[in-house]
């Protein structure tokens, strides 16, 4: 999966990541500057004290979720705030300037962000102990390697800096739906290596990224889990978006489209059922228990880490 991480494949993806995930990872967003929110504050009355301006890095930042939920909180403070929204795609980069220049309620923050192009396991152009701050919203913890990633984390942070990163539950619905697909991609009769679970390579237990932090030199790392329902406009728009995603598309080289929606479709399904009452039934299936084409909303519940650390 290392190679999902393109500047062609995420720009490819990023209409459909726009409208249909970043909705969903808004809530994570929101709960990681919560849970580190007095850390946050101690380190903004630090710099305020001291003249020094703040600098805020968001890693794998996509269309902005968490550079735009920092600024709302943040921005009105006393310290002179910078806030850098890094990604590897060029088009996510251009939709958080168009939001800057479009959205009334994000224009006042146009001065205090810089989008920036870079490499998340890299960062080269970020200057070593230059960072009071980095976060990231899922787009480093789905690498498969990641230690590359943390260790770049912590090199651009100052001392004593705050590390905030965000990790799908391996138990969350999102992952069990593609642990699902990966049993049907292995025992197909396709070449290749069996693929290995994405709940094991590109989700998180409780310990799993605490430890690999811990691993990389980080101190004081604790991890907090969160559990949303999240409200999707219907079952076939998720699938599609899943399987438009450079991280479902590779499934599709074993499995046909057909398999693959249908498989997702039943799932989600399943586990929107759970959410959702009718006296006559669930509309978003036939008599046989297939899932048909359904406008109705579909309410997941989606489990993620947060997990915050300091250089």
């Amino acid at each position: 999966m290392e190679n999902d991480y393109t500047d062609a494949k995420w720009s490819a993806h990023a209409t459909t990541y726009s409208s249909v995930f970043s909705p969903m990872t808004q809530y994570w967003a929101a709960d990681a500057l919560r849970i580190a929110h007095r850390d946050i504050l101690e380190k903004l009355d630090h710099n305020a004290k001291s003249g020094v301006p703040f600098h805020f890095l968001d890693v794998g930042c996509g269309p902005g979720v968490l550079s735009f939920e920092f600024a709302r909180r943040y921005l009105h403070t006393k310290t002179d705030i910078r806030i850098t929204a890094s990604d590897w795609s060029d088009v996510m980069l251009q939709q958080v300037t168009n939001a800057l220049e479009d959205d009334p309620a994000l224009r006042p923050f146009r001065a205090a962000i810089t989008p920036l192009q870079a490499d998340g396991t890299k960062l080269e152009s970020i200057p070593t102990a230059s960072v009071d701050a980095v976060g990231s919203n899922f787009g480093l913890s789905i690498i498969i390697d990641r230690t590359p990633a943390w260790t770049a984390a912590r090199r651009v942070l100052k001392d004593d800096g705050l590390f905030i990163v965000t990790a799908w539950a391996d138990k969350s619905s999102n992952l069990i739906w593609f642990d699902r697909v990966t049993d049907m991609c292995n025992a197909s009769e396709s070449d290749g290596e069996p693929l290995n679970y994405p709940s094991l390579v590109a989700a998180s237990d409780r310990e799993r990224v605490l430890k690999e932090l811990q691993a990389a030199g980080f101190r004081q790392v604790k991890s907090y889990c969160t559990t949303h329902t999240v409200v999707f406009d219907d079952l076939k728009t998720l699938a599609q978006a899943n399987m438009d995603n450079p991280f479902g598309a590779k499934f599709l080289e074993r499995l046909t489209k057909e398999q693959m929606e249908a498989t997702l479709m039943n799932l989600m399904e399943e586990d929107s059922r759970k959410n959702t009452y009718s006296e006559e039934g669930s509309a978003a299936t036939t008599t046989s228990g297939d899932v048909v084409a359904d406008l109705s909303p579909t309410l997941i519940p989606i489990t993620a880490f947060t997990i915050v650390a300091r250089k």
